[in-house]
């Protein structure tokens, strides 16, 4: 396992995509069907730590870096853990999903819900997420009776969105830079709210193709002599994807969070997940999704979801 100096160093500058939306904008949440913030709560405390998405009643989809130090106590509910000066890790708090926010500071009270379950996919590494199956599922406390995300592949068809009025958009409440301060706020219930960004944000991200993506990663990792910590990493277009070209990206405190295919006509269909890149909204250093479609049968086997009918 990778040693948590290296963890917050990548969070710090590498921007590993726990991350706001480099050069986005407002977005509106009735455009972002199950958009989530993943938090974790401490006494009067609450702290987005990641995006993720609603994609049926009682689950949500999200990174697997995310709650890689989570526990599920009591077999009903998850309990996020933090390293302590020395690497140990120390409870923190309960985890919960908060569904549908333009502004976190105004939660309606029947969108928060604890997380009772959790599944990371089985070929997940801990401390890697650059070595692919980056991804979670959540089970939530309740039932989220709002608007849930199409998933390519399973409850969404991406390909039958017509070309060239589809496009990739990104959305989260993570850094809006690799040097933005985080955000400090008071709800209207009086709880402290801590977030890179109060306001979800959106970005446009052109997708990159896997093997311009594969060069670009390569070479990064050689400019900032990274050899050693990423040796042997690549990008597999079978479950990973690229996108953004150097402007609008995600970043730390979007991970988790969705990549979608968005048409003139077509309700959004997800095409991926937040995962990790190298930077913010750096040229040639595009962020690397894992790709939805490739795991449906096992998010279908985890969850219940039925896939599409064809007509």
């Amino acid at each position: 396992m990778r040693s948590f100096t290296k963890w917050g160093f990548a969070f710090g500058t590498l921007a590993f995509a726990t991350a706001c939306v480099v050069a986005g904008r407002d977005a509106d949440p009735a455009d972002w069907p199950g958009m989530a913030s993943m938090q974790s709560v401490q006494g009067r405390s609450i702290y987005h730590e990641c995006g993720a998405t609603m994609i049926a009643e009682s689950w949500a989809i999200t990174a697997a870096h995310c709650v890689e130090t989570a526990r599920i106590e009591g077999g009903r509910r998850a309990i996020q853990y933090v390293p302590d000066e020395d690497g140990r890790l120390v409870r923190f708090g309960p985890i919960t999903v908060t569904v549908g926010a333009g502004d976190l500071r105004r939660v309606a009270k029947d969108s928060v819900f604890l997380v009772k379950g959790i599944t990371v996919h089985p070929g997940y590494t801990r401390g890697y997420p650059e070595r692919g199956h980056d991804l979670a599922l959540l089970n939530i406390d309740g039932r989220w009776k709002g608007p849930v995300a199409r998933l390519d592949g399973l409850t969404g068809d991406a390909a039958a969105m017509a070309e060239p009025w589809s496009s990739l958009l990104v959305a989260g409440y993570g850094k809006s830079g690799e040097q933005a301060a985080g955000q400090e706020a008071v709800s209207r219930s009086g709880r402290h709210l801590s977030a890179p960004m109060m306001v979800l944000q959106e970005g446009d991200v052109p997708e990159v193709d896997p093997e311009t993506c594969k060069a670009q990663i390569e070479t990064l990792i050689e400019t900032y002599d990274y050899g050693a910590e990423y040796d042997g990493v690549t990008v597999s277009p079978e479950w990973q994807m690229c996108a953004g070209t150097g402007y609008s990206d995600s970043c730390q405190g979007d991970s988790g969070g969705p990549l979608v295919q968005r048409g003139a006509e077509e309700p959004p269909v997800q095409v991926g997940v937040v995962s990790w890149g190298l930077g913010c909204g750096r040229a040639e250093s595009p962020g690397v999704y894992m790709r939805v479609a490739a795991y449906a049968d096992w998010i279908s086997a985890t969850t219940g979801i039925a896939p599409l009918t064809p007509p």
